[in-house]
């Protein structure tokens, strides 16, 4: 569960991707009757995946390098970390960092563990 978590919020963090009407068409589905009345969605993520590598998703490279690396914490699909890291810019390394710390089970960013050993 925590690397669906670690997954989702560097969506979130990141902001491009859940705002794209494409992703979100192919990949995500929303209940409308969800339990309680709060509104939830699913990323379908081997199908977020399989249309970004057919080319139907336009995007930048750290764009497509965060949704795999996101892909690849909440659903194992596999990633090659030096490609899907090498040029990330500092905010997103930063994103894609505090990502894999709420994956190992410390839900607390690199920021907020400064000084922890």
């Amino acid at each position: 569960m925590l690397s669906a978590e670690a997954a989702v919020e560097l969506l979130i963090g990141h902001r491009a991707w859940l705002s794209r009407r494409d992703l979100v068409s192919e990949a995500v589905e929303v209940l409308d009757s969800a339990p309680d009345d709060v509104p939830m969605a699913f990323v379908d993520w081997p199908a977020a995946i399989g249309v970004l590598e057919a080319g139907r998703l336009g995007c930048s490279s750290s764009e497509g390098q965060v949704l795999r690396i996101a892909a690849s914490l909440a659903a194992g699909i596999p990633v090659d970390l030096r490609d899907t890291t090498c040029g990330l810019d500092r905010a997103n390394a930063r994103r894609v960092a505090d990502a894999l710390v709420h994956a190992a089970g410390h839900r607390h960013t690199l920021a907020s563990m400064e000084g922890v050993r």
